[in-house]
């Protein structure tokens, strides 16, 4: 079976400041990295995660990218989408625009779709 991970799983790991769910957290990390945990990263539950992180926590961006491409990376995260994500993340770090002007252009560069948008951070990419 694939599970839905949930935003907060993300934050209590990244974050560790509830013990008793750091602690769960780790297990489950273990197991999504081995792949005896199949789990799917939704694009808005990715997108909260860097949002909170960054803006809530107060966290680097570089450093919140870093961590998010690693969890991305892990044997038991089986999105389709995990490439587009991975890039959002990446234009993000490089142009320095939002996640979801981010998400737009990595399936644009990736997936050779058109762009129509108002929004100059668009252009950036």
């Amino acid at each position: 079976m694939v599970y839905l991970l949930d935003t907060n799983i993300i934050i209590r790991f990244l974050v560790g400041d509830h013990e008793k769910h750091l602690s769960e957290c780790i297990n489950i990390f273990k197991d999504i990295e081995c792949a005896k945990l199949q789990v799917e990263i939704l694009d808005g539950v990715l997108m909260e995660a860097f949002f909170v992180l960054t803006k809530f926590y107060k966290l680097p961006t570089n450093e919140v990218i870093d961590d998010l491409k690693t969890i991305l990376a892990l044997n038991g995260v089986v999105n389709s989408n995990k490439a587009i994500l991975y890039e959002a993340l990446t234009i993000i770090e490089a142009k320095n625009i939002d996640f979801v002007d981010a998400l737009i252009c990595a399936k644009s560069r990736l997936q050779g779709y058109g762009k129509l948008s108002f929004d100059s951070d668009l252009k950036k990419c």
